[in-house]
């Protein structure tokens, strides 16, 4: 196992929670959905976090899931294992297709304690595949190569692999359900006590990986994307595509469009403002992003850990980043400026106890939040509705909206 950044100081000492995975996110027609506790893991979960070699070619359609492929899959990690039978409990489509399996495995399957129930998630929808390959096999690589480190609880894998002749990647992750996790959902909003706890996980892995040599351009984590709210060339076709014009416009006339001042339909403002950010973010500390945490991406284990879905975002960036879209898209629009100062001063405590020795300031960490606003304000004022359904997109943009006008960002960004 590689140890990146902060990590080799604290290997020895520490285990990760391996205790978490799939149930929903918030995509369209299912959704994926204080210090952290780390819970003790079996011998067959700490097996599943070893990297696995290819098992050759990978099943395409939901059909083409077998107990003959699984056997092959989970067999590379736990020796002897077969699967002598599975049942199709439920698909839930999105981005990415997620499978829930119930399986019926031999004896050293079952001695060994493997899940009755995992999560089979991959391209298995070929439009979808031939669009997102890339965001398959970016989170097929998290859990081989950052997962296995990562100070975080991110659900337990089984198996990642990628077939680029075909496109497709899949991983295997035990099934959050069975642990009775509570998903988050983006109408219910968190409490302080709640999003304290989120951020107390957030500075861990922040923390681990503050200005880390692993994330410089010749460091093992080199090959991670950038955060880069308007970036050039094809890694910024979807930003620039949903600034066209008419397209943004469409979006403007959707019900989240009503939800949010007539202010933010200004097109011409709001790619300013995401290119003041943009210069914004060159400078300041880098550490590991998770991209995308929002409340379809969050879950609590019954004893309170906040646990992360969806790893299909992260990068490398500012630590802004996270913590501001977090905090807006999870606060009620009431709560949140009541909140968010104290609960910005408790994440930076938190920041130098997880080891990071010079902290940001109150003055410059509110100044990075605030500037922040505007990513979260963009995304979902245009967020297809593929990938969210209307009324959360309804729900959230409007949060970032009214954040937007306390922060008085229209006049600090974008002029």
């Amino acid at each position: 196992m590689r140890v990146f950044g902060r990590a080799a100081q604290h290997a020895r000492g520490e285990r990760r929670s391996a205790n978490d995975d799939v149930g929903t996110n918030a995509h369209t027609t299912s959704q994926e959905g204080a210090k952290m506790k780390v819970a003790k893991r079996s011998p067959a979960q700490m097996e599943s976090h070893r990297p696995q070699p290819d098992t050759g070619t990978l099943p395409l359609q939901v059909e083409d899931i077998t107990p003959s492929w699984l056997t092959s899959a989970l067999a590379r990690s736990h020796e002897g294992v077969a699967v002598e039978s599975l049942a199709i409990d439920d698909v839930m489509y999105g981005t990415a297709t997620k499978v829930r399996v119930r399986l019926a495995y031999n004896a050293t399957g079952r001695e060994l304690g493997l899940p009755e129930s995992l999560i089979v998630k991959g391209g298995f929808v070929p439009e979808y595949r031939n669009l997102n390959a890339y965001i398959y096999e970016y989170e097929a690589k998290f859990f081989k190569e950052v997962h296995p480190c990562l100070r975080a609880n991110v659900p337990a894998c089984f198996y990642s692999e990628t077939e680029s002749r075909s496109g497709q990647s899949i991983v295997i992750l035990e099934d959050l359900r069975s642990r009775e996790v509570e998903f988050c959902r983006v109408q219910r909003t968190l409490t302080f006590a709640q999003a304290a706890a989120n951020l107390d996980a957030q500075a861990r892995w922040h923390a681990q990986f503050w200005q880390s040599p692993a994330l410089e351009s010749d460091g093992e984590l080199a090959w991670l994307a950038s955060q880069d709210p308007l970036p050039d060339g094809e890694s910024g076709t979807y930003h620039w595509g949903q600034l066209k014009p008419e397209v943004f416009a469409r979006y403007t006339q959707l019900p989240r469009g009503a939800a949010v001042p007539k202010r933010f339909h200004d097109r011409d403002w709001m790619e300013r403002a995401l290119l003041d950010l943009r210069a914004f973010d060159r400078i300041g500390p880098m550490t590991f992003l998770h991209g995308d945490v929002h409340l379809g991406n969050l879950y609590f284990d019954r004893d309170g850990t906040p646990g992360f879905l969806d790893w299909q975002s992260y990068r490398r960036g500012p630590w802004a980043h996270d913590v501001t879209y977090f905090l807006i898209s999870a606060l009620d629009i009431a709560d949140r400026p009541r909140w968010e100062r104290a609960l910005l001063e408790y994440y930076l405590e938190r920041l130098a106890f997880h080891g990071v020795n010079n902290p940001p300031s109150i003055e410059s960490a509110l100044d990075a939040y605030r500037r922040h606003i505007v990513y979260g304000l963009f995304f979902w004022l245009v967020n297809p509705v593929e990938w969210q359904v209307e009324v959360n997109n309804c729900a959230v943009a409007p949060r970032f909206a009214m954040a937007e006008l306390d922060h008085e960002i229209h006049d600090l960004m974008g002029r």
